[in-house]
């Protein structure tokens, strides 16, 4: 974390490094949440400042969940289908909210990335020639890149103040996780700026019956063993909903970790949230990594992706239970359904 205060120094070097780039690609994680679509905007509107002439953020999967959609709409966020983007239409390309080689990307690993901002994982194994402003120990993306707006002196809209102050606020679960003086010193500069209505409304988003449907299956099949909350999805129009019924359910007092997962396309997506021990992304790194995936995240949301052929799905399915079970020391103990518990 050293130096991370001083974001003047680090704001010029991410210029130089950056211009006299004329285009520049945005690459975000494939299912994107509020933090890395508020970073990409706002590094894009950073870019605009210093005269770059076009930048686009882009993503492979698409965005499923009702506030995250209703974010897109009301504050203008644009973003392109990976499938849709030519590389070498760009003279630069900037990786936010996710490291090279993560597994939640649709970027080849042999595309050469120019700068990365993130707050997960490592960033040791990048080449020098890439800038890096990766912190695991701050709460959001969006507060890295508040921060450098502040320190270049970009002008900030009511629309741009918003996604970041929503991303912040996403991804600490409104300042309850464990944070840095960085975050609050951002949450609180963005909160007298930000246009309320909107907020309201992207937090309060209409939704279609599908999410209906999935809570009815989620409440239908979770069941807790020995504090631990276990949710299957069965197939997911969205993989979204994956992480959206953990942080659900994670609201039963009784529980100390929230597993959910659901078959989305080839693969078995997971979300872990865990309340005391803070060891959520380290579970998701050892669950995917049973399968030879790949799986991380925070100190208590983590989350991951384990590919499955269609005709091993229940296989799949039941190994994966039982590689959640031994990894959360529960391999003995009783698992009761929700429906049959007691009031």
């Amino acid at each position: 974390m050293d130096g991370l205060q001083d974001f003047t120094a680090r704001v010029e070097a991410f210029k130089q490094h950056i211009l006299p780039a004329r285009s520049v690609l945005i690459a975000v994680h494939d299912y994107p949440d509020p933090d890395c679509l508020a970073s990409g905007f706002g590094l894009g509107n950073l870019l605009t400042y210093w005269g770059v002439d076009r930048w686009e953020i882009t993503h492979g999967g698409f965005v499923g969940r009702a506030e995250n959609r209703m974010m897109m709409q009301l504050l203008d966020i644009k973003t392109t289908p990976f499938a849709l983007i030519d590389l070498q239409g760009f003279d630069k390309i900037i990786m936010v909210d996710s490291l090279p080689g993560g597994g939640n990307m649709s970027l080849p690993e042999d595309v050469k990335v120019h700068a990365v901002f993130d707050h997960h994982g490592e960033a040791d194994f990048l080449p020098e020639s890439c800038f890096k402003e990766v912190h695991t120990r701050i709460g959001a993306t969006s507060t890295l890149i508040a921060h450098y707006l502040f320190a270049a002196k970009c002008p900030l809209s009511l629309k741009l103040a918003t996604a970041l102050f929503y991303g912040i606020k996403t991804d600490t679960q409104d300042m309850a996780m464990d944070v840095l003086p960085e975050d609050l010193v951002a949450y609180r500069r963005l909160f007298e700026l930000i246009e309320h209505r909107l907020l309201a409304q992207i937090e309060h988003p209409p939704r279609n019956i599908d999410f209906f449907k999935t809570l009815y299956r989620a409440s239908a099949s979770f069941s807790e063993s020995a504090k631990v909350g276990l949710v299957y999805l069965g197939r997911v129009n969205t993989p979204d909903h994956v992480a959206e019924m953990a942080d659900l359910f994670h609201s039963l007092e009784e529980s100390e970790y929230t597993v959910s997962c659901a078959f989305y396309e080839d693969g078995l997506f997971f979300s872990i949230r865990c309340k005391k021990n803070r060891n959520a992304g380290t579970l998701a790194k050892k669950i995917a990594g049973a399968f030879g995936c790949s799986g991380g995240g925070h100190e208590r949301a983590g989350a991951g992706r384990i590919s499955v052929p269609k005709e091993q799905e229940e296989e799949r399915l039941e190994a994966f239970r039982k590689v959640v079970r031994k990894n959360l020391g529960i391999e003995g103990s009783q698992i009761v359904p929700l429906v049959d518990r007691k009031l």
